[in-house]
């Protein structure tokens, strides 16, 4: 029978078969800690060429182009990166039904396809760039990353910031359409898909917006970044000059990220962990610590300020002014760089390294997002790694936070949440919780230790006071708050690529003195000193976290869900 009516055989098997279109999974929402949705799902009309078929018909992209309103080399462009591995390539998303139905209904668009899918959808395009990144096709490197991971990448995926950290746990299960059997007799099954996990985030929506704004008003390009010292939760952070995210909607044109990439303000760098500064009088935080663990520091030491601290005979370095013989709390208020550096030069450089390490510096915080850098501590390793001799006039710079020491806004914030912890460091992290889809339950994100500092109450007490005085009496006057007491302090640090000769202006904080709900760190590149251009920005930013009407996170999750607290859930 098979060799007699093989003829009959084929064309019957040519009329059936098995036919599987994936359908992408809806990405999982995001929400901020008080349960509004900062980043949801919408379903849009999406218009896709396969690359293999235009290259055949080339009169298609034409035809296509006129339909769309678009040039034809911005669908050439899209098509180009999405050869690579030859999927439909998305050329326009959110098309009317108008449009969409007239290209459905045409017989000369070969390999143009419509379909409706469930594409993010940012409620604010211009206040989380750096936080939350955004959705976009894979390129090879994606693939590359995500496969070594065990993910196997779907057809839009995160391409930075917490979209692109938490991308296992948004992107939820693709399902399928399936059609079997023949012309005559056809059979239609769909195995739904999964949507994501829900991410709720530990950012205060209010105090982001309001922070990106408060900052971006300035024009000074720099990064401001707010933690719940308690936990080490993300309350805020804010990158400047940032951008809008709503030119990836849909496919970012090769001239726009041109422009973007080359634009010399670096919008698309995130300040707050990918750069790293010179820090200025804000590490006497950390000289303080350094120079309490090497027994040089006590409630009673003095030195002497005549202007300056010499090197030598002949090499000294400024200071703010001539304070004479000065305690720890007036050299701190008045930010006497004798003083500290005094301070480090007793200490002794492996008490200082110790210190700066045992505080999280030289080393990635671990946040939940890509391109964090370490920063720099002046270690054995780093100056043999780096070809550098360190002197000792370098350990008098280091107590006031100037020479090769280098850190990113990130690493300050959380020095000074250890501070207001007497002591305790949290990993920083914008993950609160995370919903299961399936189960409907919440996997809370423990808080997780990773410095401690011991030292005596009398230490932290004369710390924090001082911090306080800083604010009362001293250099960042500009950061009261009326019926609040708090305590920051400010820098101002030379940098190599000096803007018209001006420091960048720091301030790091905690509020309130007593049990501290928020620390923060602001700064301002090539602005002067920080006292008059970070400090201002900080007490606006804790005024608003503070003062504001806000629930507790406590009342957070009504809308989404409410489990007790279970296991760490995020990815490290």
């Amino acid at each position: 029978m098979q060799i007699v009516e093989a003829p009959i055989l084929v064309e019957a098997a040519s009329k059936s078969g098995k036919s599987v279109v994936p359908k992408l999974a809806p990405r999982g929402t995001i929400y901020d800690r008080k349960g509004n949705i900062i980043a949801g799902v919408e379903g849009r009309i999406v218009v896709t060429v396969k690359p293999s078929e235009a290259k055949k018909h080339p009169e298609t992209i034409d035809k296509l182009a006129e339909l769309l309103q678009i040039p034809k080399e911005d669908i050439l462009d899209r098509i180009k990166k999405e050869e690579w591995r030859n999927r439909p390539a998305p050329i326009k998303v959110g098309v009317s039904v108008e449009v969409a139905t007239q290209i459905a209904e045409s017989s000369d668009l070969p390999g143009v396809e419509i379909d409706e899918i469930p594409m993010r959808k940012y409620h604010d395009t211009k206040n989380y760039s750096h936080l939350l990144g955004y959705v976009w096709t894979p390129n090879d490197g994606d693939e590359k990353m995500l496969k070594a991971k065990g993910i196997e990448a779907a057809d839009y995926v995160g391409k930075d910031g917490l979209e692109k950290f938490y991308e296992r746990d948004l992107m939820g299960t693709p399902g399928k359409d399936i059609t079997e059997g023949s012309k005559k007799t056809k059979f239609e099954t769909e195995e739904p898909a999964i949507e994501g996990k829900k991410l709720i985030l530990s950012v205060d929506a209010s105090l982001q917006e309001f922070a990106q704004r408060r900052l971006a008003a300035t024009g000074y390009k720099g990064a401001i970044v707010a933690i719940d010292p308690r936990n080490g939760e993300i309350l805020a952070l804010v990158s400047n000059p940032s951008y809008d995210t709503s030119i990836y909607d849909g496919g970012i044109s090769t001239e726009d990220y041109r422009k973007l990439m080359d634009n010399p303000q670096k919008p698309a760098i995130n300040r707050t962990v990918s750069e790293q500064y010179a820090p200025g009088s804000t590490f006497k935080l950390l000289t303080s610590i350094g120079a309490y663990r090497a027994g040089v520091l006590n409630s009673g030491t003095t030195e002497y300020c005549d202007g300056s601290y010499h090197y030598s005979s002949k090499a000294r370095m400024k200071c703010l002014g001539t304070h004479g013989t000065i305690g720890y709390t007036e050299a701190l208020t008045r930010s006497c760089n004798a003083y500290f550096a005094t301070l480090a030069a007793k200490a002794g450089r492996d008490e200082m390294m110790r210190a700066a390490i045992d505080c999280g510096f030289g080393e990635k915080t671990g946040v939940d997002l890509f391109g964090e850098v370490p920063g720099i501590i002046p270690t054995e390793s780093w100056l043999t790694k780096h070809n550098q001799i360190f002197q000792p006039g370098n350990l008098a710079q280091m107590g006031v936070g100037q020479g090769f020491t280098a850190v990113t806004p990130l690493q300050m914030a959380n020095l000074a949440a250890l501070v207001a912890n007497r002591g305790v460091q949290y990993r920083p992290h914008s993950l609160h919780a995370m919903r299961d889809p399936l189960t409907q339950k919440n996997i809370y994100i423990q808080p997780e230790v990773i410095h401690t500092v011991k030292a005596d109450d009398w230490f932290w007490d004369m710390m924090q006071n001082a911090l306080c005085n800083v604010i009362e009496n001293g250099t960042a006057k500009t950061a009261k708050i009326a019926g609040i007491r708090w305590g920051g302090k400010t820098g101002s640090a030379e940098h190599g690529a000096s803007i018209e000769g001006r420091t960048h202006g720091w301030f790091v904080g905690f509020a309130p003195k007593d049990k501290p709900r928020i620390a923060i760190c602001v700064l301002a590149e090539g602005v002067g000193h920080g006292g008059d251009h970070a400090a201002p920005i900080a007490g606006d930013v804790v005024r608003h976290y503070l003062l504001s009407p806000a629930k507790a996170l406590a009342n957070l999750v009504a809308s989404v869900g409410k489990s007790k607290p279970s296991v760490r859930g995020a990815n490290r």
